[in-house]
């Protein structure tokens, strides 16, 4: 009897736990299944304007990385070595042609001049006793030739004898050798006041040279010393630049070379403004190719007030005719500060943010250097409702 009971009470148990069981897995399944659910529950846009993406035909456009600098440039370096007793000027000064940028010792130079100019008075005073000198002998040469005259007169007529003669002769050759030796002395005196005056001009010029100044207006960009240190010639101390135009200069491939020529349109797009275009003309073309880079140099100048020196961008010009990938315009959504567009997948319909690289704009659209490939389809509208990841129902 009691053995019967037993079991019993065991079979009750066990269909008890075994209900338990069931009801756990009946649990599970529907916590899974909700899981699934949630998984695939997506966002729908309803009427979604799409396009697929081909390549047009066009010119085609090339871009070159460039640098802006100062068409008027100046590398300011002393003509005389010295000390630097002031440096009148700093980085970013505004200076007008001929100011003074900075001083250097002159106390040689003041020496020297002061020693050329009392070579030159010396050489003044000599002149006058010379000029007295040739005077009084011109004088003696004009007597000794009358008397010489009148003797030789009188010699013919045996009025005088020929040792009285050969006497009067004598004094006139020596008045002529007299003035000849005062006119050679004058020549000499001549030629030392030319050299003292040369001398003296020297000194002012280096005198001049210890003043540092600025050859045109413009902005100090550079300042390499500092008073106190040696000013040595030909070693710039200042860097100047006229800061009222400007150009890009551009490393443009070698294959590009037969297509560019002095005053082609171009774009410039400044990286710190890239969203801002602006044209410009090719000013000068550098036709050496760098062996290194296998590239040539073009300069365009820049408009007034668009950019500084020192700024990165880059140039854009055509390059001939092709096809290139290009969206509409409105297509294009800017996402992290850059530009994309949303591409619509072709078998689940599901939207895609496409970071793009653009290029020139034509019409309507803008041509796409990267990101998208032939054959994309890129939504049009609703634009501002599709996020990435949303499933969308394409327009028909």
């Amino acid at each position: 009897m009691n053995g019967v009971m037993k079991m019993s009470s065991f079979g009750a148990w066990a269909t008890a736990a075994a209900a338990i069981l069931w009801m756990a897995a009946g649990l599970s399944a529907c916590g899974d299944k909700g899981k699934q659910g949630a998984a695939v529950s997506r966002p729908v846009v309803q009427d979604v304007e799409v396009v697929v993406v081909r390549p047009v035909p066009r010119e085609t456009t090339a871009e070159a990385p460039g640098t802006v600098r100062a068409r008027t440039t100046a590398a300011v370096a002393p003509q005389v070595m010295g000390r630097l007793t002031g440096v009148a000027v700093s980085e970013g000064s505004v200076v007008a042609a001929g100011a003074l940028l900075a001083t250097i010792d002159d106390t040689t130079v003041r020496a020297q001049l002061s020693s050329a100019e009392g070579a030159v008075a010396e050489a003044d005073a000599a002149r006058e006793e010379v000029d007295r000198t040739i005077s009084q002998a011109e004088a003696g040469k004009t007597l000794a030739e009358k008397t010489f005259e009148r003797f030789r007169k009188l010699l013919e007529g045996k009025v005088v004898t020929q040792q009285e003669f050969d006497e009067v002769e004598m004094r006139r050759t020596v008045a002529v050798k007299d003035l000849e030796r005062a006119q050679q002395k004058r020549v000499q005196v001549s030629a030392r006041i030319a050299q003292a005056r040369g001398q003296a001009d020297a000194a002012k010029a280096m005198l001049a040279w210890a003043r540092v100044t600025a050859p045109f207006a413009g902005v100090i960009v550079e300042k390499r010393a500092d008073a106190g240190s040696m000013a040595v010639p030909g070693v710039p101390l200042f860097v100047l630049e006229d800061p009222r135009r400007h150009r890009i200069e551009a490393s443009v491939s070698e294959a590009y070379l037969p297509l560019l020529k002095k005053g082609a349109p171009v774009q410039v797009i400044l990286d710190a403004d890239p969203g801002k275009p602006f044209s410009a003309v090719v000013t000068e073309i550098v036709p050496a190719i760098d062996p290194v880079s296998r590239t040539f140099t073009v300069k365009a100048d820049l408009p007034a007030g668009r950019a500084r020196s020192g700024q990165s961008g880059k140039v854009r010009f055509a390059a001939g005719k092709g096809t290139v990938l290009a969206v509409p315009k409105r297509a294009i959504t800017r996402a992290g500060g850059s530009d994309g567009v949303f591409t619509v997948g072709a078998l689940d319909n599901v939207v895609r943010l496409s970071m793009i690289t653009l290029g020139a704009e034509f019409d309507d659209r803008v041509e796409v250097l990267s990101g998208i490939e032939d054959g994309a389809r890129v939504a049009l509208s609703p634009i501002g409702k599709l996020t990435d990841g949303a499933r969308v129902e394409v327009r028909r």
